[in-house]
């Protein structure tokens, strides 16, 4: 899984339109639409607009691990507490 691949992955877990990234991280809805369409690269600038939008996935995001003693996780783990702690099972 690439960068580009977390980004989505983030957006669809997070529910999020183009639009509201675009809004949240402060990076143009053009931007957006050129690296998911894998057009461009993600670049430093979008990576680290990401980080400070959703700062416990930040680590995820650059490097694609988990550190979670320090609160860096991805969206699949947080959808896994979320999913533990309202139906007490690993859905």
């Amino acid at each position: 899984m690439d960068v580009i691949d977390r980004i989505k992955l983030l957006i669809e877990e997070e529910k999020l339109t183009r639009e509201s990234l675009a809004s949240i991280t402060g990076v143009s809805y053009t931007r957006w639409q050129t690296v998911l369409n894998r057009k461009g690269k993600a670049r430093h600038d979008d990576i680290e607009a990401l980080g400070k939008a959703f700062p416990n996935y930040a680590y995820w995001i650059a490097y694609g691990t988990e550190i979670p003693e320090a609160g860096q996780i991805s969206p699949m783990t947080k959808k896994a507490q979320r999913d533990y702690r309202e139906t007490g099972t690993d859905s």
